[in-house]
């Protein structure tokens, strides 16, 4: 089953985004959303929507660092359990060890860690599961979103010793600099932050433990409520995804990773309602739509990342897929921003 994202916390991004003046309804159309879905409580939408929903902000906002600042137009009162659960927390560890628990509500497939070595603490988030790039701007407001609330919490200015990024450097990293304060790094295999391990203790200015225990019970209702993980699912995905950046992700190969064989393999995925071949057929799909949007690299590329030995077994396979072929596919991209831009 793939990723999903609780709508309500989409609702928060797009709430930050009305007020730097992106329209609403113009975002929610380009990546194929109704608006009927606002008014939906407990929505959840696939994550590659979500991500699709972040390259549309940044192309219609024009602006690098749109993740970080969207962050700082967020209002306290627009966030929900999680949120205020964490808000109504005694101190600083007990806050973000909640963010944590209750992060699958957010997102299904987000890992995070927080880990404490002398007097460093370590907090990272990842997407392991993911066979599609983090787009860097939700991995700028997924840091951006912890600093922030944290400084919020505690009203105080907490510096980071150091923050890295997944994403591939931006050409103007003054914002980065200027949110953090602290150095920042790239290209890394997390997004992440070392802090003072002194922050964990910090009071919080709304500390309520009683609030805190009701919305505790009804974070926990909400996860019960959630579908399990499949785990099998999510290690195929995984090799698989390995596998399409230079490797093999063909069954045999991915049974032999994982210790089973390929026959036993089957059988584990079609008890979960899936196959290799549909998670592969999934995975090339969803990553040919993201390469082709990006316009400098040529098709016969995408075809060579996704695994395909000749050009023309690519087309057809997306004609499948799709309805469409690659050529087509981007000129619809080409006329549908020509439309926007106009409107």
């Amino acid at each position: 089953m793939p990723y999903t994202v609780w709508f309500r916390y989409v609702k928060v991004v797009l709430h930050a985004a009305a007020k730097a003046n992106l329209e609403t309804q113009t975002l929610l159309g380009a990546v194929g959303l109704d608006s009927s879905i606002l008014e939906a409580t407990d929505a959840r939408i696939p994550h590659e929507k979500v991500y699709a929903l972040w390259r549309e902000i940044t192309r219609l906002s024009g602006d690098e660092a749109i993740g970080l600042r969207l962050v700082q137009l967020v209002e306290p009162e627009v966030l929900d359990v999680v949120g205020y659960a964490a808000y109504s927390s005694s101190n600083v560890g007990e806050a973000l060890s909640r963010f944590i628990r209750y992060s699958r509500l957010i997102h299904e497939g987000a890992k995070w860690t927080l880990e404490t070595k002398g007097n460093v603490t370590q907090i990272t988030h990842s997407v392991p599961g993911s066979h599609l790039p983090l787009p860097g701007v939700l991995c700028q407001w997924v840091l951006a979103t912890i600093i922030v609330n944290v400084r919020r919490m505690t009203g105080l200015n907490l510096v980071p010793l150091q923050v890295g990024f997944q994403h591939q450097q931006p050409d103007d990293i003054s914002y980065y600099r200027e949110l953090f304060q602290a150095p920042v790094a790239f290209e890394q295999a997390v997004n992440s932050f070392t802090f003072d391990a002194a922050w964990l203790n910090q009071p919080l200015l709304k500390s309520d433990p009683g609030l805190c225990a009701l919305l505790d019970r009804y974070a926990e209702e909400l996860l019960a409520k959630l579908p399990r993980t499949e785990n099998i699912v999510d290690s195929v995905r995984q090799e698989i995804s390995v596998g399409l950046r230079g490797g093999d992700p063909g069954l045999d190969a991915i049974a032999k990773k994982l210790k089973f064989a390929p026959r036993t393999l089957q059988r584990k995925l079609k008890e979960a309602g899936t196959s290799h071949q549909e998670l592969l057929d999934e995975m090339r799909r969803e990553l040919s739509i993201h390469y082709l949007q990006e316009r400098q690299m040529a098709v016969y590329e995408v075809a060579f990342l996704l695994g395909f030995s000749e050009t023309s077994a690519f087309h057809r396979a997306f004609k499948r897929w799709t309805g469409t072929t690659p050529g087509e596919f981007r000129r619809t991209l080409s006329e549908s921003a020509y439309i926007n831009v106009k409107i």
